[in-house]
């Protein structure tokens, strides 16, 4: 078990100079939280003033341990901007630290809510009541999709238009696979569908980035969305489309549970017809909003493969790329089955 004897003291000095009772200060627990693609998180328990709270710390981790490089001010603006609308059910964000210089790298600190997440709840339940969240992870997917672009942080670019946002993002996959170390001419056949087959448009907006049930807490009267790092503005089915290949590995797949309700209620609060939005444009946005993660991973594989990084993680996501590839086949063939899309 790693030593967290300096961690914590860290932590001490930073509550008491946020205290009004500041010798009364003690960190009485702390936790890594393991997961994520780039932070290093930890849910930390601090007496204070005879009281106890609980406290969520995100932190860069070392040099060459995230799969995907992410920025914490970038992070700050967001959760603070998005929080303060009062539109987005999200813990708040409380203090950051842009330096590192108090608590050892750069880190933001938000508080912990009462809740437990959709995975953890989804699969102590039987699989014939998992649709008794569908509607409630709808809600959250319709919060996100319906917010007010003139109203995003002021940090997050606003494409010049929804067709020039897609041609970058399909671009993404050629450019990626030019400098992949093996290349990948499936990385090519998924630009080349994604050119052929677009969707209807809908209004650029607020896309999550990790839109999935693993980052959805249940709450008694409301549901929160966390980790907001790959947060941007594009084109909102995009957290649809990546919810999907998350279900597959890390199920249930909560929307498939009951694929009318879901659809229905998203519709209803986005204003998204029919045709802008049901199964087969997830599968399209599922092609297209995967290629962070999955880039993110075959680079930084590479770079382990070169000696320039180490870690355990990044060795264990190598399965991930063939799974991946699975299930990219599979959303092509059903999109091009369900819409007679083609190359």
């Amino acid at each position: 078990m790693a030593d967290t004897t300096e961690t914590r003291s860290q932590l001490e000095g930073f509550f008491r100079r946020r205290s009004d009772d500041p010798d009364s200060v003690r960190v009485v627990d702390y936790q890594l939280i393991t997961g994520g693609y780039s932070r290093q998180m930890a849910r930390v328990w601090v007496e204070d003033g005879g009281s106890r709270r609980g406290y969520i710390v995100r932190q860069d981790p070392p040099p060459g341990q995230a799969i995907i490089d992410t920025d914490r001010a970038t992070e700050w603006e967001v959760l603070s901007t998005l929080h303060k609308s009062g539109r987005i059910p999200m813990p708040a964000p409380l203090w950051f630290d842009p330096t590192g210089e108090e608590l050892g790298s750069p880190g933001i600190v938000i508080e912990m809510v009462e809740g437990e997440a959709l995975i953890s709840a989804s699969r102590k339940t039987d699989p014939s009541e998992h649709s008794r969240f569908t509607t409630r992870l709808a809600d959250v997917a319709g919060a996100l999709a319906s917010f007010p672009v003139s109203e995003a942080p002021g940090c997050l670019e606003v494409p010049t238009s929804w067709d020039d946002y897609i041609d970058t993002r399909i671009q993404y996959w050629v450019d990626a696979e030019k400098r992949h170390v093996d290349r990948d001419p499936f990385m090519r056949l998924i630009a080349s569908y994604l050119r052929s087959n677009r969707p209807p448009p809908v209004p650029l907006g607020l896309v999550h980035g990790d839109f999935q049930i693993a980052n959805i807490l249940l709450g008694e009267t409301t549901d929160y969305i966390i980790d907001w790092e790959l947060t941007h503005i594009g084109d909102p089915r995009e957290d649809l489309g990546w919810c999907m290949m998350a279900s597959v590995t890390q199920p249930p797949d909560i929307v498939g549970a009951d694929e009318d309700a879901f659809y229905r209620r998203y519709r209803e609060l986005t204003g998204y017809t029919e045709e802008q939005a049901n199964p087969d444009t997830t599968d399209y946005f599922l092609l297209l909003s995967s290629s962070t993660v999955f880039v993110g991973v075959i680079e930084q594989l590479a770079a382990l493969d070169r000696g320039e990084v180490t870690g355990i993680a990044l060795a264990y996501m190598s399965p991930a790329v063939s799974g991946m590839h699975d299930v990219f086949y599979r959303a092509l063939k059903r999109h091009q089955a369900a819409t007679g899309g083609g190359l």
